[in-house]
């Protein structure tokens, strides 16, 4: 890459979902909601009451679809 090259937003996800960081994010954060009842229950809760994941054929969506998504619908 030259020094004029910009990296967008959208490589440095790519990026981190390609090296599996976003994977192990995943599992950590799994890993805590199995240990804290609270945040398991809260969480669950806000999955039965999300737009995106409940929306008809948001089981045929990619996982990069439902992260946009659902980044989108929590901002």
């Amino acid at each position: 890459m030259g020094a004029s090259s910009v990296i967008s937003t959208e490589d440095v996800l790519d990026s981190l979902m390609n090296d599996g960081t976003i994977d192990s994010l995943r599992l950590k954060i799994i890993n805590q909601l199995k240990a804290n009842e609270e945040l398991k229950n809260t969480t669950i809760k806000m999955a039965e009451q999300s737009k995106v994941l409940n929306t008809p054929g948001a089981e045929k969506q990619t996982k990069r679809e439902l992260f946009d998504a659902l980044r989108q619908e929590l901002e």
